[in-house]
């Protein structure tokens, strides 16, 4: 059971991914996966809670490994970065996921919707530690404004298919995420 479950999280990731989230179907998904109609029907109410299932999952792994990569030992910005890494390299590794989480979301109601808003959330309290590094009181959106920028730019990179490329994102979006708390200088190091 858990494998055909499995399958069937991993099937609406690949046909959404193929044919976005609007014109998937039930008969796309249990294809992909390799069940029949009556096993998808088991599991899920439709394709809507097959999706927002899937979506569950994936981003309950990506949200454990850039946690996971955020709590080792180290000064904020190293952690920062850490962090940053292990969120591109989830996405390049998992490109249907990727697109599923990244670009299909946006298309797949406010269900899924309110988990993204949760989950950008969560990101952004990541570097809302770092408001005690800077010069100055940051306004309070900085964080928000910091991460909406970096998930357009990956959007951007997933909906051209270009997931591959995300790891090398790495410099040029920690410097982004650091320059608002620590300043050009040192934010700048991340770059080399």
């Amino acid at each position: 059971m858990r494998s055909q479950r499995e399958r069937m999280l991993r099937g609406v990731a690949s046909a959404v991914a193929e044919k976005g989230y609007a014109s998937m179907t039930v008969a796309d998904i249990i294809v992909r996966a390799g069940v029949s109609r009556k096993t998808f029907y088991e599991h899920f109410a439709d394709r809507e809670e097959c999706f927002v299932t899937a979506y569950d999952e994936a981003l309950s792994l990506l949200l454990a490994a850039v946690t996971e990569a955020y709590e080792q030992p180290g000064e904020w910005p190293s952690r920062v970065r850490a962090a940053i890494g292990a969120f591109l390299e989830y996405l390049s590794r998992e490109p249907e996921f990727a697109r599923m989480c990244i670009v299909e979301a946006m298309s797949a109601g406010d269900a899924v919707l309110d988990r993204r808003e949760a989950a950008l959330r969560n990101f952004a309290l990541l570097l809302d530690a770092g408001r005690s590094f800077g010069p100055r009181e940051l306004p309070a959106l900085t964080a928000d404004t910091v991460i909406g920028g970096i998930y357009n730019v990956v959007y951007t990179y997933v909906r051209r298919g270009q997931t591959k490329r995300l790891p090398k994102l790495l410099p040029q979006l920690t410097y982004i995420a650091l320059l608002p708390y620590i300043g050009h200088e040192q934010a700048a190091q991340e770059l080399d």
